[in-house]
């Protein structure tokens, strides 16, 4: 569990709106986005955002712990199609190739963490932070998952 997510938990964030249980589909949202994306030759990056940001525009969204709530929802999204891209992108590619994704897969860990305490330290005990650390995460993620999709088109020969 990341250190966002405990945060969230561990304050009571996810419980204190009805949006962090919210919108079954979510999932489909982000890969429809992405499928006409792809289709269209468009950036895939304008997908990021299609869940947060309507979810947080509703009333319960509207409050810090909503729109954390709300951002906490897509990074779940995105976090599992990331997941989903890795286990196909390892099935494609070799023993070496597999070792070096694995490699990269470590440090992007390490680094997304490191990027998302920074805006802590500008607004410690400041409420804006806790929207910034989610955001910074679902960002990471999503460029994650993106990145890790273009490597697999590339494995298949697509890209």
């Amino acid at each position: 569990m990341s250190w966002i997510k405990a945060l969230c938990v561990v304050g009571g964030i996810a419980l204190l709106s009805p949006v962090a249980n919210a919108a079954s589909d979510d999932a489909s949202t982000i890969t429809t986005c992405l499928r006409e994306m792809e289709q269209s030759q468009k950036d895939a990056h304008a997908c990021i955002g299609r869940v947060s940001d309507p979810c947080s525009e509703t009333p319960e969204g509207q409050s810090t712990p909503g729109t954390v709530a709300c951002t906490m929802r897509e990074t779940e999204v995105w976090d599992k199609l990331l997941n989903e891209e890795y286990k196909r992108l390892l099935a494609l590619v070799g023993a070496e190739t597999a070792n070096d994704v694995r490699k990269a897969q470590r440090i992007w860990l390490t680094a997304r963490d490191a990027d998302c305490r920074v805006p802590y330290q500008f607004y410690n005990g400041g409420t804006i932070v806790q929207i910034l650390g989610a955001q910074c995460e679902r960002d990471h993620t999503a460029n994650r998952a993106i990145l890790i999709k273009s490597w697999r088109g590339m494995a298949e020969g697509k890209e």
